[in-house]
């Protein structure tokens, strides 16, 4: 899986930028003659350099490619590499970040520390050197701490510390792929807390901007519908609350010509959410901005997002959102909805909701999980940037990532930890109905789940566009046998 983050990724696009650029490169992973010149250098031992030089074939170099991969399998026996997936994941982004005049981004100074370490956990610079600092942590597999300087030359940008980065390889042939595990997002039980949603206090806002704001509401829910100027998509996870409430994340998505090129300030989002019983607290979702917009490179590339979160009782609950056009004075979108809010104070095995993704990273610690600045508070989960997409149209650059929790695992009687297991089965829609598309992933998970796949990787290239997809995540606790199914639904264009 492949953690981005946004502040490296705005660097790594400055670092980037030039005059002229590097042709687009071959498609490295076919082992031709051509292999050793692209980014799989970087993975190569010398004693397997060597080997490979010695290849006159073809078909000889396709089987050291294939026992190449598998030293570099972290779960023999499962259909996923993971290993392998990760590096063509950060392949395809270095070569679009950190391409030169002259070289594809993989094959860089920049490019080969990020593909060996991944991406930096901060970035600086000075007015002669940009600095990538790693710290050591389970999440990176990094094990000490270490810093790398570049400076700008005139063909790209050039490494200052190579002994200091190969010594590190050297000692640690996990980078080069051999015995990587796959990285833990978070602790598994007894190293630490899962992270359950937070429980914050509903405090009503008065302003007169409220008092605008609900009558429009009031009218709303006693028509039980309204206006469809603005078009938007609404999308609801739900996760465990520690005082036995559920967390109510509602992610609103927006074709961003909504706006009329205003950005994402030309739209604003308003909203209620009441008992459907009639019976209980009306929670307004009012005032000065009541949903934060997602920033923009959070936000899929044609949409915005806003978010507001509510800590709800479990039970029936009607939905009220509101989009006002903010340029077109008087236009505006709604939507009238019930939903239901899961009860996941049973205690017993379950899940959270399987969030669709637009973005996800490592949460910047500076930020409170309470700062409202940037809407980091609203866009994160525990320690995660976790950024929902409420519309579930990708395209062929596109990621597909998904999050979840898993709730009250049994505990394995040797580890005394969780015993977990995913499948993942997708299936394309065609004329008759559902058919299997691909193999089904298998893989251990921790309480904790979040999983991308680029979808180039998924379809075959000669998938018929657009086509609809359903991906089935079984969740199987082998400790006592139980096991539950979720799925998402999301179509590639």
């Amino acid at each position: 899986m492949t953690i981005r983050s946004s502040a490296v990724a705005l660097l790594l696009l400055s670092l980037a930028a030039g005059p002229a650029r590097a042709a687009e490169p071959p498609d490295w992973k076919i082992p031709n003659k051509d292999w050793l010149k692209g980014p799989v250098q970087w993975l190569m031992t010398d004693d397997e350099t060597k080997e490979f030089k010695k290849l006159h074939t073809d078909e000889e170099r396709a089987a050291f490619a294939k026992t190449f991969w598998e030293k570099r399998d972290p779960t023999p026996g499962t259909p996923e590499n993971e290993f392998q997936v990760i590096f063509w994941q950060r392949v395809t982004q270095a070569d679009k970040s950190y391409k030169d005049i002259i070289r594809a981004g993989s094959v860089t100074d920049l490019g080969r520390v990020f593909l060996m370490l991944g991406p930096p956990t901060a970035t600086r610079k000075d007015s002669r050197y940009t600095y990538w600092d790693y710290e050591p942590s389970e999440i990176n597999g990094i094990k000490e701490k270490l810093t790398f300087s570049f400076a700008p030359v005139e063909t790209g940008i050039l490494l200052r510390s190579p002994k200091t980065f190969e010594t590190y390889v050297a000692a640690h042939p996990e980078t080069r792929g051999i015995g990587w595990k796959i990285p833990q997002l978070v602790p598994q039980p007894g190293e630490g807390d899962l992270a359950q949603a937070p429980v914050k206090e509903h405090v009503e806002d008065t302003s007169p901007e409220t008092q605008r704001q609900i009558p429009i509401l009031d009218a709303l829910a006693a028509k039980g519908g309204g206006p469809t100027d603005v078009l938007f998509q609404v999308t609801n996870d739900f996760y465990a609350a520690m005082d036995g409430s559920t967390l109510v994340v509602t992610t609103i998505e927006v074709p961003r010509d909504a706006a009329h090129g205003s950005g994402n300030q030309g739209i604003f989002a308003f909203g209620r959410l009441a008992p459907a019983s009639g019976e209980g607290r009306v929670f307004n979702l009012t005032g000065d901005l009541p949903f934060v917009p997602a920033s923009l490179t959070d936000s899929p590339a044609g949409s915005f997002l806003y978010q507001a979160r509510r800590n709800l009782k479990p039970g029936a609950w009607k939905q009220i959102i509101v989009l006002e056009d903010k340029v077109m004075k008087g236009q505006m979108g709604s939507l009238v909805s019930a939903i239901q809010v899961p009860d996941f104070g049973a205690k017993q095995f379950d899940t959270s909701s399987v969030s669709l993704l637009a973005q996800f990273g490592k949460q910047d610690e500076s930020v409170g999980p309470d700062d409202a600045s940037k809407g980091s508070g609203l866009f994160s989960v525990g320690s995660f940037r976790i950024v929902p997409r409420a519309n579930p149209s990708l395209t062929k650059t596109d990621t597909l990532a998904f999050y979840y929790q898993i709730y009250n695992p049994g505990n394995d009687a040797t580890s005394g930890k969780p015993n977990l297991e995913a499948t993942y089965a997708f299936f394309l829609k065609d004329g008759t109905g559902w058919k299997p598309f691909r193999k089904p992933i298998v893989k251990p998970v921790g309480q904790v789940e979040l999983y991308a796949v680029d979808i180039k990787e998924l379809i075959l290239p000669t998938q018929v566009l657009p086509a609809e997809f359903r991906m089935t995540a079984k969740i199987t606790d082998k400790t006592n046998g139980q096991s539950l199914d979720r799925e998402i639904h999301f179509t590639v264009r």
